[in-house]
């Protein structure tokens, strides 16, 4: 198999596989056609933690999931997370409730603004 890389062929791969291809924030299963392709890989701790790019600190996310709360590191202190003696679970879970509610939002939008209008 040639070595690729970007992230879904090459060195996310080995991520996904033990993830199961399954997003660990909103459990989109990568593992059918088309949805592989929204896979990406997040980091569970911010740049610059001496953890940061351990494979046990690196998880599969779908990309909407990856991106939906882009500023979560930069809100750590206001939010009061931690993230020094933490699992890779526990980080997964501290995370999700930010993620999930940025979800939600977008739910809302497409069913105010899209779904009435795709119909």
């Amino acid at each position: 198999m040639a070595t690729f890389k970007y992230a879904l062929r090459g060195y996310g791969f080995a991520t996904h596989r033990r993830d199961g291809f399954r997003c660990q924030y909103c459990d989109l299963d990568g593992s059918s056609w088309p949805n592989w392709l929204s896979l990406s890989v997040d980091h569970l701790l911010p740049k610059g933690h001496e953890l940061r790019d351990e494979p046990d600190y690196i998880v599969t996310a779908c990309v909407f999931c990856n991106i939906a709360d882009n500023r979560y590191f930069d809100h750590a202190d206001d939010r009061g997370l931690k993230f020094d003696g933490l699992t890779p679970e526990q980080l997964i879970e501290q995370r999700k409730p930010y993620v999930r509610a940025v979800r939600r939002a977008y739910f809302e939008f497409w069913e105010e603004n899209v779904k009435s209008e795709a119909s």
